[in-house]
């Protein structure tokens, strides 16, 4: 037997391991968290009356005419997420130090709650129906065709001035995933309009810059929708379609925004964490909920383009 077998064994490493973990989550950028007390109330909703333009001229002796506005309301309901994991006492007895039971069921939990938040907000926001301007590109006019006919930044210019038409504010943030983002950085109308003016590669400043935007988002999120115990299968969260919209970065009164989300304000905020002892199984459980629902809350402050790779 060679000696360098008799003078070591194998074991794991306590300084280093391996671990995929979802990234690139744009959901509370995308849609900004409302501390809400219960799980359904209702809001206000104010009309266009409010950008109403009455006569204002007033004739000699006369009564001044009446403004008014007018009110509705709209409701959320608020779903709970929850996920737990137990850790047996044997568990505990053959850990390796490496391996921090604790907090890697806490983090690993919390990660897929929010992981259901993103793909619940992926399907709203990517859902034509739910957006009063939407686009759907032609083959020609998609973003990596890269001939005459396309032209992303007139597309976004077009939607951007609809939003401002509509609700009165200018977009603020533009989302979109990783292949919608490598259309764009080769696509000749954007490379042509900074060629000869930056030394600079194409990224997310400059292209939110072209498209006078504050941000550009590029969502990165994937997850495995293989099933357990079967081969890994891989997906995006964010499809191709890009999403135009204006964002109130912080939620309040006569606030409008494409999307809140609203989220039950607790101490576990933003997410609720309990242990507790199943003896029966002789283990620890770990729970992770939180309440929440994301929610369109004003349709005027959106566009989508769908299909802007093909």
């Amino acid at each position: 037997m060679p000696r360098s077998s008799q003078i070591h064994r194998d074991r794991p490493l306590e300084n280093v391991s391996i671990a995929f973990v979802p990234q690139g989550f744009i959901a509370d950028q995308l849609s900004p968290r409302m501390m809400v007390e219960h799980e359904s109330d209702t809001y206000y909703v104010y009309s266009k009356d409010t950008m109403a333009l009455p006569e204002t001229i007033r004739a000699d002796g006369a009564e001044s005419n009446r403004a008014t506005f007018n009110l509705s309301t709209a409701s959320y309901v608020l779903s709970e997420h929850a996920l737990h994991d137990d850790i047996t006492d044997r568990q505990r007895g053959n850990v390796d130090k490496a391996i921090k039971l604790d907090i890697d069921v806490t983090e690993d939990l919390t990660r897929k709650i929010m992981l259901r938040r993103e793909v619940d907000l992926q399907s709203i926001v990517q859902t034509a129906a739910n957006w009063a301007n939407t686009l759907s590109l032609t083959v020609g006019a998609a973003w990596n065709s890269y001939t005459t006919t396309s032209n992303p930044i007139t597309q976004i210019d077009s939607a951007s001035s609809v939003i401002l038409l509509n609700s009165g504010l200018r977009p603020n943030v533009l989302a979109i995933n990783d292949l919608s983002f490598n259309a764009l950085k080769e696509n000749p109308t954007l490379v042509d309009r900074v060629k000869y003016t930056s030394a600079e590669s194409i990224g997310d400043t400059i292209i939110a810059r072209l498209f006078n935007l504050p941000k550009l988002l590029t969502a990165q999120v994937t997850y495995n929708t293989g099933q357990e115990g079967l081969a890994d299968s891989m997906s995006r969260v964010w499809n191709d379609n890009a999403f135009l919209a204006y964002v109130e970065s912080s939620p309040g009164l006569k606030r409008p925004s494409a999307l809140y989300s609203m989220w039950k304000n607790n101490t576990g905020f933003p997410q609720m964490v309990e242990k507790w002892r199943e003896p029966k199984i002789k283990a620890d459980r770990i729970e992770v909920s939180a309440f929440f629902q994301n929610k369109v809350v004003a349709s005027d402050c959106a566009y989508l383009i769908v299909d802007t790779v093909q």
